[in-house]
Parts: structure tokens; sequence; C-alpha cells
């Protein structure tokens, strides 16, 4: 009986640093909202973003390198999701306290916070710049930076549950007026443009799969913080739903790259926004011209979505590792210090492809990625020597 209670205590302990973590109307959201969450993290604005610097680096071999980075992104979310099962629902910073002890992990939660920082700050900095160099060349950028991560705090600081209810019906949206672009471009697309493969090696490719593991794939290290939110129901399985989150995510960004390569071929690569470039292609008669516009909503909402997830993301790591109030009153500075950031982080749009595609994957992947794969091989190493430990006491 006392070593019952004892394991009882054992798997109440983390359910209570959950708890506290949460927000104070302990508000949770179901499966279903938790998957439509994870579409819209991943894909984001980088189904407009991600097919011009892939094409860059890729070629042709683009859609490859995509499909790699979604295996990796594959063994990321196992990993995730077998700390989340293993750790009974607790967070990663919950979990890290457990795992390498309440001192390790300040630094290592400062740095997971710095690369939050930088992710919500470029998505910002991309809706300028898009707005600034394509639509409104004389608005100056910090308006766009400031209108976006105000709306960004106003809905984080609204709850996760009503961000998911929203978010599922914007997502649709984004979807929708994606997918009519492509669609509406078919008489443009020449599949002979997808030959060769390989034309000047695989080292191409393999930029490619660098760049695409760490945005947007690998990036969902960082989701892991939204995981102890979810409320499953009787017979409901997470792993399922986010795998097939996970997959779908990836489609929708694998297909766009395919049809700007089918459309312009080598010079894919040189078009910014490759979607909006294939927009203005679209002439239909008389009924269907200047459908550009459809892009840049889709590209502010799949921006302003990841931007709100990225600051509520921050705002929970920031109360669960220093112990804080959660009051909401850190919502609003936060959001002001990411508008400080995206108007003076990126020196000039090179510079912010320098840092988003190069310096930001590597980060993922090193950093992010390594912190998870170091806490699941502690986990699976403690896990295995109680095990042991369990059958030694049996027999």
């Amino acid at each position: 009986m006392a070593c019952q209670t004892n394991r009882r205590a054992a798997q109440i302990i983390p359910r209570a640093e959950r708890d506290v973590a949460m927000s104070s109307d302990r508000s949770t959201i179901n499966l279903r909202q938790l998957a439509g969450l994870l579409c819209c993290y991943v894909i984001g604005s980088a189904i407009v973003f991600i097919p011009n610097p892939l094409t860059a680096a890729a070629g042709n071999d683009a859609w490859i390198s995509m499909t790699l980075a979604y295996g990796f992104g594959i063994i990321m979310l196992t990993c995730v999701l077998y700390l989340h099962n293993r750790h009974d629902g607790a967070s990663v910073i919950a979990y890290s306290r457990k795992l390498i002890g309440r001192t390790a992990t300040y630094p290592v939660g400062l740095l997971y916070i710095l690369m939050l920082f930088f992710a919500a700050c470029a998505v910002n900095a991309s809706i300028g710049d898009f707005f600034t160099s394509v639509m409104m060349k004389r608005t100056p950028s910090y308006i766009f930076h400031t209108i976006g991560m105000l709306l960004s705090a106003l809905t984080a600081r609204s709850g996760i549950r009503v961000m998911a209810r929203m978010f599922f019906l914007l997502l649709w949206l984004m979807l929708f007026f994606s997918l009519l672009v492509m669609i509406l471009a078919i008489p443009i697309y020449q599949p002979a443009m997808l030959l060769p493969l390989f034309e000047n090696g695989i080292k191409p490719m393999l930029h490619g799969l660098f760049i695409s593991a760490g945005f947007p794939f690998g990036e969902i290290v960082i989701f892991a913080m939204l995981l102890p939110f979810v409320r499953l129901q009787a017979g409901q399985s997470i792993s399922k739903a986010l795998y097939a989150s996970y997959s779908f995510s990836a489609l929708m960004l694998i297909v766009p790259t395919i049809c700007t390569i089918m459309a312009f071929g080598p010079a894919a690569g040189y078009f910014n926004y490759s979607l909006y470039r294939l927009s203005i292609e679209i002439h239909i008669v008389e009924l269907f011209q200047r459908m550009e516009a459809i892009i840049g909503i889709a590209l502010i909402l799949g921006s302003y979505m990841k931007a709100t997830l990225l600051l509520f993301i921050i705002y929970q790591c920031l109360i669960q590792l220093f112990n804080l109030k959660d009051d909401h009153v850190l919502m609003y500075p936060l959001s002001v210090t990411c508008i400080f950031l995206s108007a003076t982080m990126f020196q000039s749009p090179a510079d912010f492809q320098e840092q988003v595609y190069t310096i930001w994957p590597f980060t993922v992947i090193v950093v992010g990625g390594g912190l998870i794969l170091l806490f699941t091989l502690i986990t699976w190493i403690k896990h295995r020597r109680y095990l042991q430990a369990e059958r030694g006491d049996t027999s």
C-alpha cells in the first residue's frame, strides 16, 4: 500500500507543476484544436516564404529537400511526444527541472526564450517587409510591425482556447486562398520544369534540406510547450492526431514548392514571395485577374497566427521558468519588445535572408533539436534503469 501511495505521489507532482504553469483559468483545448494549432504553426507564413529560398538553394531538388526535412521533423515530433508521455504531460521547462536540475534549467530556459524572441520578431518583420516591398512601398515598415504584434498580443492575452477556436477558421481561409491560386495557375504549369533532378549533384539538395529542416519543420521543438494544454478524452491518441496534422502541413508546403518550380523553372529561386508572383501570372479572361491580394491575405493570416502562438509560448516560458503569477501583465511588454526588435534586428533584406535562412535553421537544429534529443536520451536511460530496478525488486 505504501509503495502504491509513493508511486501516486510521484505521478501527482508533475501534474501539479503543469497546472500551476497553466493560465489562471486553467483553460484547455481538445485534441482537434491542438492539431489545428500545429497546422497553423508549421504552415503559418512558410507557405508563402519557403518556396523562394528553397528553390534558390536546391533548384529542382527543392521538393526532395523538403520531403527529407519532413522526415527530420517526424523524428523531432516523436521525441517530443515521447517526453510528453513519459513526463505525464509536463511542459519542457517542468521536465527540464526534473532531468537536469533547477539551476541548469535557467540557462536552458533563457536560451529557449531567446530563440522564441528571434522567431517572433522574424515573423513580424516579414509582414512589414512584404508590404513595403510589393504593395505599400511608401508606408514605414514599423506601422505593420506595431499593428501586427499588438493584434497578436491581444489575441494571446485572451487565452489558448480563444486562439484555437479563432485560428481554426482562419487556417481554412488561408489554405483556401492559397489552394485557389495554385489551382487557377494550372494552365501555366510545365511539369517538364521539374527535371532534371540532381543536376549539380547532391550538395544543393542538402543545402535545401538544411534550410527546411530548421524552418519550418524543426520548429516542432518549440511547439512542444503547447502540449500540456490539451485535454484528452477516452480513447483519443495525441500521437495519431499530431502525426496526421504534421503530415498534412508538410503536404501543404511541398505542393506550393512543386507548383512554383513548374511555373517558373530555374527562375523560381529569384522571385521573392513565389506564391505572390504566381498569383500575378493568373489571367483567366476578365474574371480572374489581379489575384495577388488573395496571397496577401494568406500571408497576413499565416504570419498573424504564428506570431501569436510564439508570443503565447514566450509568455508561458517566462512564467514557468521564474514561477511568476499568471495575470497576463507581461503580455504587452513582451509585444512591445518584439516590435522594437522587429524594427532593429534586421539591417537589410539581405541581412534578413542570412539570419532567417542560415543562422536560424542552424540554431533550431543544433540548439532546439539538440536539447530535445538530450532530454529524450536522459529520460530513456532513467526509465530503463527504473525498469531494471523494478525487475530486481520483483525477483
